[in-house]
């Protein structure tokens, strides 16, 4: 439960560098009550479940894991990944790899054959103290200030750089054939056949290409030293934006959501008392001043959102995902190509490095390959009777199924708005 636990708090790390333009309420909430909405939201105690406030040698700098969360890494993952070897490994010592996986790390070079040793003794020493700047921070851009801090020092401290192709090799391909105690443990026994065919169907060599280039990217060398030095600013810069897009009650002032008296909060789950109600012409001079600071917040996102909401997309409608992608790529482009913030644009949040990955062609061609090959793996819920048994005609247009070239576009266009701008392109930085 509480390994779980914290992979929902990695998660949510992960959601929120994507929800800046989404749901303006949510970010607020979290911009003012970080702690309370892993509380509620998540159901994680942090305090309790996660560290260890309580214990002798947890204080700034040198906070703990709960007990059970350091005995999950302790007993289970450190053993393995730091010690085991694959003429020692056997299904009776062996619980989150099997003996292919042990294999598969065992085949790094020297140099790289103790990364996967090492990130879990970063997580054990550094976790419990990672988790509590975060979730003690006090705003969007303090939070990702810590992550991404904390994965430079991961990428600098574990030379994951040099060693990145050869452990991502090492994974997928402890994954396409991956059958470890902790699989059948975890999952119901009649299911664990449907994953493993599943896993030696997709493309997984495709995914490892797309993932070497993806990081090759990020590991470039630019002016500031390295891609994601850069890549880092960028999302930090972002983060402000949102700050001062949700601050001091400026979303509620712009859109004119004040209430007299208490009104009802559906993320604390309490009434509230508000200001008293503004003026529509206090509200109108509010809004005109956001407007001619727009290129210091993210009104202009916003409100192309509201006007222009992200449809429900059936995976299996080509045309729901042309319209997704229309949509999509216009939100983008209020962010990355409004004409008065070219400036603040290029140099904030384009850097040149990302303007290059995203210029790699041949990169997304691996990935269109990994998604059809996920596309084409049969849905396997059906009972199997013998080897004549007839996948049917939905299976053959599966296999021949292509990506249309003006989906991929369209999700180009997305990705990559600022390459697709109307009017001049923002200059990128660095």
């Amino acid at each position: 439960r509480q390994i779980l636990a914290a992979m929902k708090i990695l998660v949510l790390i992960t959601v929120l560098s994507a929800l800046t333009s989404v749901d303006a309420d949510f970010i607020e909430y979290i911009n003012e009550n970080g702690t309370e909405l892993v509380k509620e939201m998540l159901d994680v105690y942090w305090k309790y479940d996660i560290i260890d406030m309580d214990h002798p040698h947890s204080r700034p700098g040198n906070r703990k894991f709960h007990q059970d969360v350091e005995d999950a890494l302790v007993d289970n993952l450190i053993p393995e990944l730091c010690y085991m070897r694959s003429d020692n490994c056997t299904i009776y010592n062996s619980f989150v790899l099997d003996c292919n996986c042990v294999e598969e790390f065992e085949k790094l070079s020297p140099q790289c054959r103790t990364l996967p040793c090492d990130f879990v003794k970063h997580a054990l020493e550094r976790g419990p103290e990672i988790i509590f700047e975060l979730f003690t921070a006090t705003n969007l851009q303090e939070m990702l200030e810590v992550v991404t801090g904390e994965l430079a020092t991961i990428f600098e401290s574990y030379d994951f750089c040099t060693c990145s192709g050869e452990f991502l090799k090492a994974l997928f391909g402890c994954a396409k054939f991956f059958n470890g105690n902790i699989l059948h443990s975890q999952m119901y026994a009649g299911d664990i056949p449907n994953v493993q065919l599943g896993l030696r169907n997709l493309d997984l060599n495709s995914l490892n290409k797309f993932f070497n280039k993806l990081i090759g990217g990020i590991c470039a060398d630019t002016s500031s030293g390295k891609c994601y030095n850069d890549l880092f600013s960028s999302v930090q810069n972002l983060a402000a934006l949102a700050d001062n897009t949700f601050e001091n009650d400026n979303y509620d002032r712009y859109y004119g959501q004040y209430y007299a008296g208490s009104i009802y909060n559906s993320y604390t789950r309490r009434d509230e008392t508000v200001e008293p109600p503004v003026s529509e012409e206090e509200t109108a001079r509010f809004v005109n001043r956001m407007k001619k600071d727009k290129c210091n917040n993210l009104f202009r996102v916003i409100d192309n959102y509201n006007d222009n909401e992200l449809p429900t997309i059936d995976v299996n409608d080509e045309e729901g995902w042309r319209e997704f992608f229309d949509r999509a790529q216009n939100l983008m482009s209020s962010l990355y190509c409004d004409r008065k913030c070219k400036t603040e644009i290029g140099e904030d949040l384009y850097p040149c490095c990302l303007k290059d990955i995203l210029n790699n062609n041949k990169m997304f061609d691996h990935l269109e390959d990994f998604i059809l090959s996920v596309y084409k793996t049969p849905d396997l819920d059906f009972y199997w009777d013998g080897f004549e048994h007839s996948l049917g005609n939905e299976y053959n247009h599966r296999w021949n199924y292509t990506i249309p070239e003006d989906l991929r576009t369209g999700f180009m266009k997305t990705i990559h708005a600022a390459k697709y701008c109307e009017a001049r392109n923002p200059t990128c930085f660095n």
